[in-house]
């Protein structure tokens, strides 16, 4: 007996050593650090030039440079695709493909550097497919900001399907439009790596309908170099210059310098540290600030915002950036404004307050939050959330969690989140592959799934389990689930696609958190030979996940993060065409 249980640890060990030693081990990601940004690329002119909003503001006097995405593309190599991939690579790209492996091979994969493989062989290998990689990096972004990637099979390839692959660290440069398969060396400003994340809907709905041959690596991208961010003086003065320079400078007061006046003509930005991840704020409320310090022209200005914030036809955003620039002298009139009858005064006048740290707007706000017919409700809870040394407005959001409605319950918890409050249980799987989230709430249960800015998977509900009996097989056949019910357990088998290789049983407890640590977790054992993880990557996760809720395996909903609901919550728009140059 005691012979057999050796016999079985020892199959699985070669088992684990069978995925470690996979082309699917891969590199280590960070969190992602996105700005949002809601902004113009122009002088504001028109209709708003005689507003109290915009008369002697910095925004009147100029405009920011290059407030559109800057494009980047480059041609990268996606291994793990077992029988999928081709060996095609145009000359063109083959040579600067291969030095990109060469010069990356220690960043893209720990294990696989220590074998004998050279990047030639890898590139002619049927598990791997040459791809082009493209991806805009944000405005005003720094390096180490993270975004989307898209990966797309080169054409006139015979590549099959990019499904389970992982894309091995790859350069991005400023883009150009160019042929298929011709390479030209330009600016690298970015790099990208990590697991591929497919639709995991492909239905004969045009809508969700995915193509096999084209992906996303979620976050997977990775400035290497700061944006530029200046301010451009309109016309040209060096007096304004510096006037802008201190204005901006005795706003953010503490820590490094935030403007220079480097010119007549431009004015050069940093974002303040209190900003970071908020850079659109950052730049709105610089627009929106006052040249004049002087008290006497606060005071009056500020009682004129107030009676034009009660138009129905006036900018109520920007009035309530202005209030909030111009600081403890509007804290006089916010106080009569928060009791307004007209929603949208009450709702912007709370928006100052919030941000001046006035918690008789925090108390207004949390109204708007749990006022069922209320159209500001969405941004209420977001406005709370952004808001930092308020116990008061983590308690209004955590209630939110228990909401009768699921959109609420996702927009609450992506606030708690970004404030890692207590209340949300998160855990890293893997060395790069997700974060499990563990969401309490006594309402609706379901799955939230991320597909964009971060590998991210939200279990709502307390304690969920499985439902027993079931069986699900993954397409690929790359795992396999059983229950029967009568020991209340799971039975996993786990198959590395490419090489073939099958585990023995893993017994698992009958727990959907624990299913899915450990599905996506390193491969590995414990002291006793017990499976600690699966090496599993996140779109393999999903699609389990999904599956099993489709067959009521799961009691919860499947929800996957869809791009119109985040707009709805999430972050703001990012205006302008993509750019192809700094």
């Amino acid at each position: 007996m005691q012979s057999r249980v050796m016999d079985h640890k020892f199959t699985f060990l070669l088992f684990v050593c069978a995925i470690l030693f996979s082309p699917l081990s891969g590199c280590i990601w960070d969190e992602e650090h996105r700005a949002k940004l809601d902004l113009g690329v122009a002088p504001e002119k028109s209709s708003l030039a005689d507003s109290p909003a915009y008369r002697d503001t910095i925004g009147s006097l100029g405009y920011f440079d290059g407030m559109g995405a800057m494009r980047v593309r480059g041609y990268g190599l996606v291994v793990g695709l077992g029988k999928n991939g081709s060996s095609d690579c145009p000359r063109g790209v083959y040579d600067r493909l291969v030095h990109s492996l060469y010069k990356h091979y220690h960043a893209t994969s720990s294990v696989v550097g220590s074998r004998p493989i050279a990047p030639e062989s890898l590139i002619g290998d049927v598990d791997t497919a040459v791809v082009v990689v493209m991806g805009d990096i944000p405005p005003a972004a720094s390096a180490g900001t993270r975004f989307d990637v898209s990966v797309t099979a080169l054409a006139g390839t015979q590549t099959k399907s990019l499904v389970g692959g992982r894309l091995y660290t790859t350069d991005l440069e400023v883009y150009r439009s160019l042929p298929s398969g011709v390479s030209i060396t330009g600016k690298i400003l970015a790099r990208a790596s990590g697991p591929l994340f497919s639709n995991p809907f492909s239905s004969d709905d045009s809508a969700t309908k995915s193509n096999a041959r084209e992906a996303t690596v979620v976050s997977g991208g990775l400035a290497t170099k700061d944006r530029r961010l200046r301010f451009v003086v309109d016309p040209p003065s060096y007096r304004r210059s510096q006037q802008i320079e201190a204005r901006i400078n005795s706003q953010f007061a503490g820590g490094s310098r935030v403007a220079n006046a480097a010119s007549p003509s431009f004015v050069d930005l940093n974002v303040p540290r209190s900003f970071e991840g908020d850079t659109g704020h950052f730049l709105e409320l610089v627009k929106s600030l006052f040249v004049s310090r002087d008290p006497s022209f606060a005071a009056t200005r500020a009682r004129e915002l107030a009676k034009e914030l009660l138009r129905t036809d006036a900018p109520h955003g920007r009035i309530a950036l202005c209030l909030e620039g111009l600081g403890i002298e509007a804290r006089g009139v916010l106080d009569d404004l928060y009791a307004s009858s007209l929603d949208y005064v009450s709702f912007h006048a709370a928006v100052s307050g919030l941000r001046l740290g006035d918690h008789v707007a925090a108390d207004r706000m949390a109204v708007f939050c749990r006022d069922e017919g209320s159209s500001y409700r969405f941004q209420a809870i977001r406005a709370l959330g952004e808001t930092v040394g308020m116990a008061s407005t983590a308690v209004t959001l955590r209630e939110l969690l228990h909401d009768d409605d699921p959109r609420i319950q996702v927009a609450s918890y992506e606030q708690l989140r970004k404030r890692n409050d207590r209340s949300i249980v998160s855990r890293p799987i893997g060395r790069d592959n997700y974060i499990l989230d563990l969401v309490p709430t006594s309402k609706s249960h379901f799955v939230y799934v991320k597909r964009r800015n971060q590998r991210r998977i939200a279990l709502f509900g307390n304690a969920l389990n499985l439902e027993l009996p079931l069986l699900y097989r993954a397409v690929d056949g790359s795992v396999t689930i059983s229950g029967n019910g009568s020991d209340g357990l799971l039975t996993i088998l786990r198959t590395v696609v490419s090489t073939g290789t099958t585990s023995p049983p893993i017994r698992a407890p009958n727990n959907l958190a624990q299913l899915a640590i450990l599905l996506g977790d390193d491969a590995g054992v414990d002291s006793d030979g017990e499976a600690t993880g699966l090496g599993l990557d996140y779109g393999a996760v999903v699609r389990a996940l999904h599956q099993l809720c489709e067959e009521k395996s799961i009691r919860a909903r499947f929800v996957l993060e869809e791009p119109n609901v985040t707009e709805l919550f999430g972050p703001s728009r990012e205006t302008g065409r993509p750019e192809s140059e700094l």
